[in-house]
């Protein structure tokens, strides 16, 4: 089976992919462990690191079954310490750099004080600290995020969550230092998450918005049904709004309670979210991503790659200024036929998937696939449209960027993920790719860098399929659509380096969906905000 869109493909196929439970026996998803009466990832769970019952200090963190010092903390005497607040080794390990404050002293930003002065820091005990962004004492004194979770707001909570389609969980990631929490068990099959408030929204393919405690990520009882393989997800408070690709709609919901946020759980269990509105696209138009720019929402319609192709290539605006009435007010036909260079003897249809919005201009990735058998017939493009004038650029990203995939801003730049031309077997196994990766663009849309995700010469490793991915920072978290992995590449002027993939040099990706028999797609990696 060939196929540049099999992730497109796996989502249209989601309800056959769904993981079910045989009997009421207790059994642990993928990758988990039974400790008592809890399944948990020994690899990464600080209160059962390697082994049930092996708990970490608050200063640690599990990383691949080894307790080990978590970021802002070092090694001091055998101990893990945080130099910037600790006042017996306040700047630095005691004897080694650092100070032993005297007893009536504070340490604040590794400098021992008589009081603290920073307008944000706050005391706790000996220690000046900021409660919002804390680890060690979030939203209170002596509140430690758990396992390798940063503090956001006073709440702890990681900065990049996957989404782990064949396995049924999520996994948090801590951006920086690369280090992937616990995988915990939400729903069947999820395709991405969004934050609202203090739960983590799951889009899962059984056609179901769930919910999740923001700081342990454990399932809440709320949730609310979507159309037919709900595919894509943001949050614009207090609107929730779902693409359902196989139902052509676009889904409105509305969180009613009012929130006072001040660090405390404002919804234990859950929120109570109401259908307020939809929009249908018609019969196969297949919405595949969206991007919200200002009032309006810009939708990528894939088509039915099987039956319609020609119900896709396009991208619709929908008005939101009312989102419990969206409208569609525009409709951009994408370029197709001969524009699209198709290779010799190949026809090909505009596949658009990712969708991104900078500077007055969208920009979206276009597919470009053989309208026969669907796999990859033309070199890979990314669309630049004029809001204003509604016209259009059809940018080229070069030999390395086959089907691409998704579109993200990094800063003025552009980086485009590209899924390739893969061969699968029957069972979905990838056997062989081309063109997979990243292409960098600058901030005149000029391509200025690429990256292929390939083993080294001479050597062999399970292939890679980059798909949807997120940014934090300067560096793109990549999820992989074949083994469960996030590759991290950092964009380093108008380079790309990788920070964790396959490459010589660079440290190992990030195993964040382990499954042992067949692929494992991430189905989306999203930064928390």
């Amino acid at each position: 089976m060939r196929g540049g869109a099999f992730a497109v493909l796996l989502l249209v196929m989601g309800s056959a992919l769904l993981v079910g439970c045989p009997s009421d026996e207790f059994l642990c998803s993928e990758g988990l462990t039974r400790c008592d009466n809890t399944c948990v990832d020994l690899s990464s769970t600080s209160s059962d690191c390697g082994a049930c019952g092996v708990a970490c200090s608050v200063t640690e963190v599990c990383i691949e079954g080894a307790c080990r010092c978590r970021a802002g903390a070092s090694l001091c005497g055998g101990q893990c310490v945080v130099t910037a607040s600790d006042p017996s080794h306040c700047g630095g390990c005691a004897g080694a750099g650092g100070t032993a404050c005297a007893p009536a002293q504070v340490c604040e930003q590794g400098q021992c004080k008589d009081s603290c002065t920073g307008a944000d820091f706050e005391r706790c005990e000996r220690s000046c600290v900021d409660l919002d962004t804390d680890a060690f004492n979030c939203g209170a004194c002596g509140d430690v995020c758990a396992d390798s979770r940063s503090c956001r707001g006073g709440v702890c909570t990681y900065d990049v969550v996957a989404a782990c389609f064949n396995t049924g969980q999520v996994v948090g990631i801590h951006a920086g230092a690369d280090v992937k929490g616990p995988a915990m068990a939400v729903g069947t099959s999820p395709l991405t998450v969004a934050r609202m408030q203090d739960v983590l929204l799951v889009l899962d393919a059984s056609s179901r918005l769930l919910q999740a405690r923001l700081t342990d990520y454990g399932e809440l009882q709320a949730r609310n049904t979507t159309g037919q393989v709900p595919n894509h997800l943001l949050v614009e408070e207090p609107y929730v709004y779902i693409l359902n690709s196989t139902s052509n709609t676009l889904q409105v919901l509305q969180r009613e309670e009012k929130s006072s946020f001040d660090h405390r759980p404002q919804f234990p269990h859950g929120i109570t979210l109401t259908d307020v509105g939809s929009v249908n696209f018609g019969a196969n138009t297949n919405p595949y991503a969206f991007a919200l720019q200002g009032s309006d929402a810009y939708v990528t319609l894939l088509g039915n790659l099987q039956t319609a192709p020609s119900a896709g290539g396009k991208v619709v605006r929908v008005s939101l200024t009312d989102p419990t009435r969206p409208v569609i007010t525009d409709t951009f036909e994408l370029p197709k036929g001969d524009a699209l260079n198709p290779f010799p003897g190949r026809t090909t249809v505009a596949a658009p998937a990712g969708i991104a919005t900078r500077r007055g201009w969208m920009f979206v990735a276009l597919g470009n696939l053989d309208s026969r058998d669907f796999s990859v017939g033309g070199p890979g493009f990314l669309v630049r449209i004029n809001l204003t004038t509604r016209a259009m650029r059809l940018i080229a990203l070069g030999e390395e960027c086959l089907n691409p995939f998704w579109v993200v801003p990094v800063g003025e730049r552009l980086l485009v993920s590209c899924g390739g031309a893969a061969t699968y077997d029957r069972n979905f196994n990838l056997i062989d790719v081309r063109g997979t990766g990243l292409v960098l663009l600058n901030a005149e849309d000029h391509v200025v860098a690429s990256h292929a995700l390939r083993c080294p010469e001479g050597t062999s490793c399970l292939l890679a399929s980059a798909g949807r991915f997120s940014v934090v920072g300067n560096r793109a978290y990549v999820g992989d659509n074949n083994a469960g992995r996030v590759f991290v590449i950092e964009v380093v002027g108008d380079s790309l380096v990788e920070r964790r993939g396959l490459g010589p040099g660079s440290e190992p990706p990030l195993l964040v969906c382990p499954r042992s028999n067949g692929p494992s797609l991430v189905g989306d990696v999203v930064a928390i905000p």
